[in-house]
């Protein structure tokens, strides 16, 4: 019998470092979405294909981030995509006090927190480290933290 696949949220820079190979971390990175659709499948954000293909566009051109819109589209089922309209967007912005954290990182939060999912980002310090100050109902984790 096949083992269901866990829910995971990934903050938009694992996704980055995992496509731009110079970026520190990226065999991790890599690593950890060559998981999905095996062992994870993706709860996201709607927010996550500008913050990757507009940071690789402006990086690397237009052709990288197209090609990484076409992997995401395959990597993410439209069921766990989650719209970046006003009420996520108003269930969110009260993230940002309780944890201390950035605006688009209480957005990935906040979808974690709905689906699940465990959090993984490159962001340990103003990010992860933060989070796991306080109790949350499920795992976060930096990028070299995950155990899976």
């Amino acid at each position: 019998m096949k083992q269901q696949s866990r829910l995971l949220t990934l903050d938009a820079n694992v996704l980055i470092a995992a496509l731009k190979a110079d970026e520190p971390h990226s065999k991790k990175c890599a690593e950890i979405l060559r998981k999905v659709p095996n062992h994870f499948q993706l709860a996201e954000p709607s927010i996550i294909y500008q913050e990757v293909c507009g940071t690789l566009a402006r990086k690397t051109g237009l052709e990288i981030a197209n090609d990484a819109k076409k992997q995401m589209d395959l990597m993410i089922n439209p069921k766990l995509l989650t719209n970046c309209d006003k009420t996520l967007c108003a269930s969110a912005f009260c993230l940002c006090l309780e944890y201390n954290i950035y605006t688009i990182d209480a957005l990935y939060l906040q979808v974690a927190l709905k689906n699940r999912a465990i959090l993984v980002s490159l962001d340990k310090e103003d990010f992860i480290d933060r989070l796991k100050k306080k109790k949350l109902s499920i795992e976060v984790y930096s990028v070299l933290e995950f155990p899976y």
